[in-house]
């Protein structure tokens, strides 16, 4: 049996290990990071639980990214080429898994076995949800808003849900307050996901870091997709083809649309911070204000691309 202190073994895990280390070096906002800190100073964590929390997850999240980078096809991560672009699919795919590996290696250290099913849940639920959004995203027909929000929830609240669920076996609030909490991170889940399927297609700036309009050449279905009744299949598209998409869908009122769904929906994000916070006044909620003041989207006129090719 080879052991990790043979040099061979030692040697062909770093160079196992490269790929996925290119893509830490490619760092985004750190969402998950900020949303941990939030939580666990909820949750009155220690300091040291706390940074192996954001370290695990953000291990995790960058493992599902090369992979979603496979699926998708996406070229670009981060203003970078993606890991299969760069290293071919093979080295992506194995190279990915280490982020899951060494995320529960880490875990395992707190000797809590809450914590491991906690990961185990969140991993599951992650690979479930891309199994149905590849499932769906195969064809030419729809998702429903439901299913849309269903899988959201899977594979984008499934590593919101693993930080709520690692502070609360670490240590336990009320059911109330882990209730209305568990509501939020489901609900910001699907806010999330709406943000990113409308800046992918509409928002200038997101487009300095992942290409003009890279939804419009198909892939998952997105959500503006299902507002615009526009099921479009994966192929490559000019950008005069991805200009006219989105004229035709401004035109139809679909950007508005979606600007109101995303308000109403971080507007429940905000019932249930509330019911959390009235639960528990005693704890420390700031950080998780701060944090929904911070991922609120609100669009300014000169970002919307819609609207500067009505000018």
């Amino acid at each position: 049996m080879l052991q990790s202190t043979d040099s061979t073994y030692a040697q062909a895990r770093e160079i196992w290990a490269s790929a996925f280390r290119y893509q830490e070096q490619h760092a985004g906002m750190k969402v998950r990071t900020a949303l941990t800190l939030a939580i666990a100073d909820i949750y009155q964590l220690s300091p040291m639980h706390t940074q192996t929390l954001c370290q695990i997850v953000e291990l995790f999240n960058t493992a599902s990214l090369v992979h979603d980078d496979i699926i998708d096809e996406d070229a670009t991560r981060r203003g970078a080429p993606s890991v299969w672009v760069k290293f071919g699919i093979a080295s992506a795919l194995t190279s990915g898994m280490y982020g899951y590996i060494e995320g529960l290696q880490k875990l395992n250290a707190f000797g809590e076995a809450n914590l491991i099913d906690a990961a185990l849940k969140s991993l599951e639920a992650l690979h479930i949800g891309q199994h149905l959004d590849t499932q769906l995203s195969a064809g030419n027909s729809l998702p429903t808003l439901d299913q849309y929000r269903f899988i959201a929830q899977a594979n984008t609240g499934c590593f919101f849900m693993f930080i709520l669920d690692s502070c609360q076996s670490l240590n336990p609030m009320p059911v109330a307050v882990y209730s209305a909490l568990q509501d939020l991170m489901l609900e910001l889940a699907v806010y999330y996901r709406y943000i990113n399927d409308y800046c992918d297609i509409n928002h200038i700036p997101h487009f300095k870091k992942k290409g003009f309009a890279p939804d419009l050449e198909g892939g998952p279905k997105t959500f503006l997709m299902i507002l615009a009744n526009s099921p479009l299949i994966k192929s490559k598209r000019t950008d005069f083809q991805k200009r006219r998409i989105i004229f035709e869908w401004g035109n139809a009122g679909v950007f508005i649309q979606a600007l109101n769904i995303m308000e109403d929906s971080f507007n429940t994000i905000e019932l249930h911070f509330e019911e959390a916070r009235r639960h528990a006044r005693e704890r420390n909620f700031g950080p998780l204000h701060t944090f929904l003041r911070n991922v609120h989207f609100q669009q300014q006129p000169q970002d919307n691309y819609y609207q500067s090719l009505l000018s």
